[in-house]
């Protein structure tokens, strides 16, 4: 797997891919205006549900383009299937399941881009181990505790230690049937009983479930390498005791 960070894209692009973007910016009404219930300013691109069930890994948007917008945190999968998107701390990580050489940074785009900016992060420190089935419970009862609302969404992220866990990178595209229970790409799978590093990821209100996360989870979360340099999409994961969990402060 490889890193790339995206820098900016080029004028016309970004006029292009802004007009896609406003009309597929997505939200379960399918308008943008939905978002503005939601804090921290949430931008929701491409629909994950459309991923799953229709195998929809068309370009929604220029990831130039949204960071330009300076976001804190986010998740997301690169076009065509072929890798994983990562903001974390401001910082753009592409990690992609093949070793071909990527496109030029200012040509890549996002089947889906979730992302939220935070203005200041909150730390607390988790005393015990959080098994994976316990994680989203634990999200939002951390959120509560820490004056946030958990039926908003809000980005969170973690430092320490994943475990146990089971994360892919997206390589290419199924050529064959979509829908629940059936591959939605052709992944690189790694597992194993813990890892080091870093998670970004976006916990959701009722509202953009399916559109942000898999159908009936609140959290679309991303691992981040220790060096920062690699990263790759959450299926199940837990938490071990001694990381160091960071949410937003309340709005």
């Amino acid at each position: 797997m490889r890193a790339r960070a995206v820098i900016g894209v080029g004028v016309a692009w970004a006029t292009l891919v802004a007009a896609v973007a406003s009309a597929q910016h997505a939200t379960p009404s399918g308008t943008s205006a939905s978002l503005a219930a939601e804090p921290y300013s949430i931008e929701v691109f491409g629909v994950f549900r459309d991923l799953m069930l229709q195998g929809d890994f068309t370009p929604k948007v220029a990831i130039g383009l949204v960071m330009s917008g300076l976001p804190s945190t986010g998740v997301g999968a690169v076009s065509g299937a072929r890798g994983e998107i990562t903001i974390s701390d401001g910082k753009l990580i592409i990690s992609y399941g093949k070793s071909d050489t990527p496109p030029a940074s200012n040509s890549e785009t996002a089947a889906l881009l979730a992302t939220g900016k935070v203005k200041e992060w909150q730390s607390a420190r988790v005393d015990y181990d959080v098994a994976p089935p316990a994680v989203e419970a634990f999200h939002a009862q951390s959120a509560k505790a820490h004056g946030l609302d958990p039926e908003q969404s809000f980005p969170f992220q973690l430092r320490g230690t994943v475990a146990p866990y089971v994360m892919h990178v997206n390589a290419a595209p199924i050529d064959g049937p979509h829908g629940m229970g059936l591959p939605m790409a052709v992944t690189v799978e790694r597992k194993g009983d813990q890892i080091a590093g870093s998670v970004a990821g976006l916990y959701v209100s009722p509202a953009l479930v399916g559109v942000v996360t898999h159908g009936g989870e609140r959290a679309h979360a991303h691992w981040v390498a220790s060096d920062g340099r690699s990263t790759a999409h959450l299926d199940v994961w837990g938490i071990k005791a001694g990381t160091t969990l960071m949410l937003p402060k309340p709005e």
